[in-house]
């Protein structure tokens, strides 16, 4: 989707063998040109056991959570892990508490926001889509899952170049 008020997103995931944390990494390329970032990690034992699939469920859980916070009415989200979108739609089955919290999560904000999915390759040079690596990994240095603010607070929001 495209035009006015829609936001592109990039989204990843990583995981800490040696620490047990999963972390996400989100870039958004608002209407301005400037680039934003937002990365955050959790140690949750439980959510542990799905390694970085659980940092990229919760990237793509927070960049459509702070569009909405933010007053966007469509997202783009860009991913190299097919679950982000295929949970969503039906095309994969939610086999346990995790995939499943994510799917109805994601299928609810569909009423306040239309979600977009784009499929990107991991690791072929994609500038957006390695920053969004570069940041989940970031994220596993940062202790838990910062609030989704508004697009441009700069208390949680950096800019990259």
């Amino acid at each position: 989707m495209s035009g006015k008020n829609t936001i592109d997103a990039y989204v990843d995931g990583s995981f800490s063998v040696s620490s047990g944390v999963y972390s996400f990494g989100c870039v958004f390329l608002p209407e301005d040109g400037t680039v934003r970032v937002l990365y955050g990690s959790g140690n949750d034992p439980e959510n542990a056991k799905l390694r970085n699939v659980t940092g990229e469920m919760l990237g793509a859980m927070n960049a459509v959570l702070c569009a909405i916070k933010s007053g966007y009415k469509g997202i783009n989200i860009y991913y190299d892990y097919a679950g982000i979108e295929c949970w969503v739609t039906g095309a994969w089955k939610c086999k346990n508490d995790l995939t499943r919290s994510y799917s109805v999560s994601m299928n609810g904000w569909k009423s306040r926001i239309d979600i977009g999915f784009f499929k990107v390759e991991a690791h072929k040079g994609c500038k957006y889509n390695e920053l969004a690596d570069k940041m989940a990994k970031k994220g596993a240095e940062c202790p838990g899952i910062p609030e989704t603010k508004l697009i441009g607070d700069m208390e949680i929001w950096t800019q990259e170049k």
